[in-house]
């Protein structure tokens, strides 16, 4: 056994001087420790493909699904051999990681190893100094943190994107539930990055639990902002892409943060919304529960027109507009005998929401073609004035 050891112990090559104590030496050991590395690297990323296969038979799991699992696991696959390989030829990552860039909360402290004697000499001295390191470890830590963090972010929406397709999904709710968990994995990333880094976050919060009163004041409206953000992802009342009624004006929500919403209006203008509005106010979503919603054109004939003509037009120019949907069917409703005219409304669905305007004025074209093509007078108003002394006019 003894002679087994001796062998593996033997130098190959050497780098730097032979009497320098920090030269690398390359043994028969590492050569051993390199190859058994590779040959299992390479065996895995052999056999992996059919462990996924297997996953992908016991989760219903769709080729685009597999590609993603497939190539998430090559990187973190690759990293590890990575890091393996170069513990295996005896590199020095733990010297070189455990560099010190600077040190800081210095202070002096008695020596516990100090034996007493008259002279306070440097190899027995009788206080030390102690200080808190940031090492190069810290960063290269916050770097592989950050990485995994984003793979596992990245493979969690890939393959919620399988999901949302066989359950058919709205995009809306696939956009709020994607946010929520990127916002509970960046923080859980941005707190280990921090730990990492070195800093206690018990001393953090310490420190900012006298500012939190301040800023819970100071920033009250924000704070609601943000607590309505995490309230609307988690119901599911809005949804990007649905058409609601903001200040008055109807616009189409592109997207949904978590302090703010953005709203694109009818005239390509991005409107930003405090997420408190759209929880607290009275808001009109026509994408709550429906895609379609119901709109109307009003239009006043003549009195002694045939009702039941101008019922008859405004049906079959209803009929003809592509982007109104046959069922519901539009109908006509009589809404009054107005001062000069008598009042009509033609009603209809659609799903074109957001281009409701332009479709409200192709009707009217075709209305007013229609009632000159059939000779239906559409009045202005009138009065009648009735002078009680035409003679003092003179």
């Amino acid at each position: 056994m003894e002679q087994i050891f001796e062998f593996l112990e033997q130098i190959i090559f050497t780098i730097g001087d032979v009497s320098d104590e920090n030269a690398y030496h390359f043994r028969v050991s590492n050569l051993l420790y390199v190859s058994i590395v590779l040959a299992a690297a390479i065996f895995i990323f052999k056999k992996y493909k059919q462990l996924i296969v297997q996953l992908a038979g016991k989760f219903e799991l769709d080729e685009k699904e597999q590609k993603t699992i497939n190539r998430a696991f090559r990187i973190i696959l690759f990293w590890i051999t990575v890091v393996l390989f170069f513990q295996s030829v005896g590199f020095p990552i733990e010297k070189i990681t455990d560099f010190q860039v600077y040190s800081y909360d210095c202070e002096t402290i008695p020596n516990p190893d100090f034996v007493e004697s008259p002279e306070d000499t440097k190899e027995n001295p009788k206080n030390i100094e102690q200080c808190s390191h940031f090492r190069l470890s810290n960063i290269i830590n916050s770097i592989i943190v950050f990485f995994i963090f984003r793979i596992i972010v990245w493979t969690i929406i890939h393959l919620l994107g399988g999901y949302y397709r066989r359950e058919q999904m709205d995009k809306g709710s696939q956009y709020a539930i994607n946010r929520l968990i990127k916002y509970f994995i960046y923080t859980v990333m941005v707190l280990t990055i921090i730990e990492t880094l070195g800093f206690q976050l018990t001393v953090l919060w310490g420190a900012a639990g006298a500012l939190l009163v301040g800023f819970g004041l100071g920033l009250q409206q924000t704070f609601n902002d943000l607590f309505s953000g995490v309230l609307i992802m988690i119901e599911g009342t809005v949804h990007v892409g649905d058409m609601v009624r903001v200040k008055g004006e109807i616009g189409r929500i592109t997207k949904i943060g978590i302090r703010a919403s953005e709203v694109r209006m009818r005239d390509d203008v991005e409107l930003i919304v405090p997420n408190s509005h759209l929880v607290m106010d009275g808001l009109a979503n026509w994408n709550h529960s429906d895609q379609k919603a119901r709109f109307f054109v009003t239009v006043g004939v003549a009195y002694g027109s045939d009702t039941q003509m101008i019922k008859k037009i405004l049906l079959e120019i209803a009929a003809k507009q592509s982007k109104i949907i046959d069922y519901p069917e539009p109908f006509v409703r009589f809404v009054d005998f107005g001062n000069s005219s008598l009042d009509f409304q033609l009603h209809f669905w659609t799903f074109e929401v957001f281009n409701v305007p332009d479709i409200q004025s192709d009707l009217r074209f075709e209305i007013d073609k229609a009632f000159r093509e059939n000779k239906v007078e559409i009045p202005f108003p009138q009065r009648d004035l009735w002078v009680r002394n035409p003679n003092d006019l003179k």
